[in-house]
């Protein structure tokens, strides 16, 4: 393949993840103008420093071509990119989620390895694998290098799984899968940085992520794993649920 240039709608950033050669690397999920998924990676990230410009929901152009040993069929890799600062509005995202809707069982069948689900929540587990949020080795060498700040994880240790069943398919019979996105990890370091006691936190996180979603528009963004070709919840996206009397009075 050679080099192509996509404009692509941002659904996902990765929680960073760390790379002997090179530091930490963030992969993206999105969409492009055709409506195809696409998983393009890497991007280089230092937490504190802002080496990536854009988010969710952001539109950015870049130049892509093919990864050097991932077979998956959404899957690039980016020569180069830039932010085109013309984020996508809500009702726009909306849309688009609501036009990709699948399920895992679809999914796998169309051999899939990225897609949308619209999830009903059964419930959710939670593992605090500890409440230390600075990494001391580190924290060590910084201080080699007269630097006393403490300095905290990029990846927190908190793990969180959905259970839940796939909306609009029958045959599906429920799924525990668990979530990567980067906002609970972002949620976990707010938390972590005034509470110390697990079940607290525990609390927090589920009233964000169980609670308070029954009462919106919820969708998965979902993934698979390069090695396993699991499923795994990479992105999450909820809106207010749209007033459905005052749809039908005005659906005429």
């Amino acid at each position: 393949m050679k080099q192509e240039t996509e404009k692509i709608v941002v659904l996902v950033r990765a929680t960073p993840e760390e790379s002997r050669k090179h530091g930490y690397l963030v992969c993206v999920a999105g969409i492009n103008e055709k409506g195809e998924f696409r998983r393009v990676y890497p991007f280089e990230f230092s937490y504190g420093e802002k080496l990536i410009d854009f988010k969710k929901k952001d539109r950015i152009e870049v130049v892509l071509t093919e990864p050097d040993n991932d077979q998956r069929r959404e899957s690039r890799k980016q020569i180069s990119y830039k932010n085109l600062h013309s984020p996508v509005e809500d009702e726009e995202l909306r849309n688009i989620l609501q036009s990709k809707v699948s399920s895992i069982e679809k999914l796998k069948e169309e051999n899939a390895s990225l897609g949308v689900v619209k999830p009903e929540l059964l419930d959710v587990k939670i593992k605090i694998n500890s409440t230390e949020i600075y990494d001391r080795q580190q924290y060590f060498n910084l201080i080699g290098d007269c630097l006393i700040d403490k300095r905290e994880k990029v990846k927190m240790p908190v793990e969180l799984r959905y259970h839940f069943r796939c909306k609009n398919d029958p045959a599906c019979k429920g799924h525990q899968t668990i979530l990567l996105d980067w906002e609970l990890n972002e949620l976990a370091r707010n938390v972590m940085r005034k509470e110390t006691d697990p079940a607290s936190i525990k609390e927090k996180i589920r009233n964000k992520f169980l609670d308070s979603m029954q009462e919106r528009d919820l969708y998965f963004v979902m993934g698979t794993h390069f090695r396993f070709k699991t499923w795994m919840i990479i992105g999450i996206f909820y809106f207010k649920k749209k007033d459905e009397k005052q749809k039908n009075l005005f659906d005429f």
